[in-house]
């Protein structure tokens, strides 16, 4: 049965800043530098669209803001089995530093008879990671929307050649199609320098730095140390699932930064 996936952003402390590192808005009608497609026949994205989307209803013309990407399977013959990618380039965002990042993705997906997939895949270093899977109109069939916004945490992914991968297929049906408007990738480390959720927590309190993590030590209410670690990478996981219900301070460090904060065990 398929699904729609959706990872995102997990709710942390601290202010966190939105510096964006990389954005496409497909407005030219031709392929962005840097970017790439690959398609299994002559059918292909269309670049720079700003008419009404085709696969929409005639009634109810829909027109993005701005050019977008655009595939429309229903001009591509039946039963053809389209798949396509398009993927984009790669940034070093160990080398920047980045520790937490984000994709925005704004898109019009229209399936017909949830037939058609439209995926997003994000590069690990190693291995392309699906983060989203939509298979079923989105925005939903009589939405007042013209587009979906979907943001998704992609910290987990950081190395030094991330890159987004967007992909479409038919599932050898003759269906609709997707249009992409937009496409960022933003930089929401907090300010302090670390990030820590959840919180309140159940089992494990996930904290990433700017630096590798040198020390943490956890203590109770009554400032008895609890819980010590030395994992020396900028990711890890506490297991507080074995803690008694209630507040701790949670004290690290990473290089030269140090933060102290509370952590409620339920």
């Amino acid at each position: 049965m398929k699904k729609l996936n959706l990872l995102y952003i997990c709710c942390c402390l601290g202010l966190m800043t939105q510096a964006q590192i990389q954005e496409e808005n497909f407005d030219a009608a031709t392929l962005p530098s840097g970017w790439s497609v690959t398609n299994n026949n002559e059918c292909s994205w269309k670049f720079g669209y700003t008419d009404n989307l085709p696969f929409m209803n005639p009634a109810t013309p829909v027109k993005l803001g701005s050019g977008s990407v655009i595939f429309n399977d229903n001009k591509c013959g039946a039963f053809v089995n389209n798949k396509l990618e398009l993927e984009g380039p790669e940034v070093d965002l160990s080398a920047a530093g980045v520790f937490k990042a984000a994709i925005e993705i704004v898109y019009n997906h229209q399936a017909f008879v949830n037939s058609g997939n439209f995926m997003v895949d994000v590069w690990d270093g190693d291995d392309w990671q699906n983060v989203l899977t939509v298979a079923d109109d989105s925005p939903a069939k009589g939405s007042a929307d013209i587009a979906t916004t979907t943001t998704i945490d992609v910290s987990d992914y950081i190395n030094s050649a991330f890159k987004v991968r967007f992909a479409y297929d038919d599932e050898n049906t003759r269906t609709y199609g997707v249009a992409i408007d937009n496409y960022k990738l933003i930089n929401t480390a907090p300010t302090g320098g670390f990030v820590y959720y959840p919180n309140p927590v159940n089992d494990d309190l996930n904290i990433r730095a700017r630096e590798n993590i040198s020390i943490i030590n956890v203590y109770n209410s009554i400032g008895q140390l609890v819980m010590s670690k030395r994992p020396s990478e900028i990711a890890t996981k506490l297991e507080m699932g074995t803690l008694a219900s209630g507040m701790y301070l949670v004290q690290l460090e990473a290089g030269s930064l140090k933060e102290n904060f509370k952590i409620f065990k339920k």
